[in-house]
Formats: structure tokens, sequence, C-alpha cells
């Protein structure tokens, strides 16, 4: 068995005995219309770029729908990048959250890289809020 045979053997070896990995399932949501919706407009798609009047400039901005705290409902993140808005961080975050009477209200609006972690608090996954420096509040 020459070199190449015996490589492609083990190749198909490896991958027949390499873990299956499950695509995740689809979002319940259109995200496209949950995140204008939650960001009055502001944002018109999971990610791009927008005018800021304060900054007088586009911005970057991404998004992402979730639902963190296993209600069926979705809550939205979303991160601005720009030293205009998110100071020394270089990105502004938010976290939209939709209240009893139907309505997005914002619920962060500051400069930091958010994380979610797998802790949670009063039904919600702890958020640690990074940025510049070694000391990142949650």
């Amino acid at each position: 068995m020459c070199f190449r045979q015996l490589y492609a053997v083990l190749l198909l070896l490896a991958l027949a005995s390499a873990p299956t990995v499950m695509a995740a399932p689809p979002s319940p949501w259109d995200k496209t219309k949950v995140v204008t919706e939650a960001t009055g407009g502001q944002f018109k798609a999971t990610a791009g770029k927008y005018f800021d009047k304060e900054c007088n400039a586009y911005l970057d901005y991404t998004t992402e729908v979730v639902d963190l705290n296993d209600d069926g409902q979705p809550e939205v993140l979303t991160s601005v990048q720009g030293t205009c808005l998110g100071g020394m961080a270089g990105v502004s975050m938010n976290l939209y959250l939709k209240n009893t009477n139907g309505q997005w209200k914002p619920q962060f609006g500051f400069p930091g890289i958010y994380t979610v972690l797998k802790t949670k608090s009063k039904g919600y996954p702890d958020i640690e809020v990074g940025g510049p420096g070694n000391c990142f509040p949650v």
C-alpha cells in the first residue's frame, strides 16, 4: 500500500469516528423584524451600518436575538463599534427587553463589551461587561 492510499484510509477512519456536530435549531423569530422593532427602526438588520446624529458618522453595529430567560420571547443585544459612543472600550452595548405592555425598552446603553455567562440571577443569565482594564462588572 502506498503512502497516499494509507493516508486516505486513515483519513476516512478518522472522519468516520469523529463526533457528529448538530446544527443549532432555527430561530423561531424573524431576527431582522425583531431587531428593527426592538430598536425602534434604528437598526434594520442583524448587522450593518447606521448614521448616528450625535457622532455625525456612520457606525458599524451587530445584534444578537436570543431568549435569555427561556420565556419563549426574544431579547436583543446590540453592539455599536466606535469611540464616539463606546469611549475607550470602543463599543457601546445595549439590551432591549419587551415589557408586559409589549413595548421594547433599552436596559444598558453604555460603553462595554458584553459576555453572556452561564450563571444566572433572577431568571436571567449574568452579563459581564468588559472593556479596558482587568476588572469587569457582572
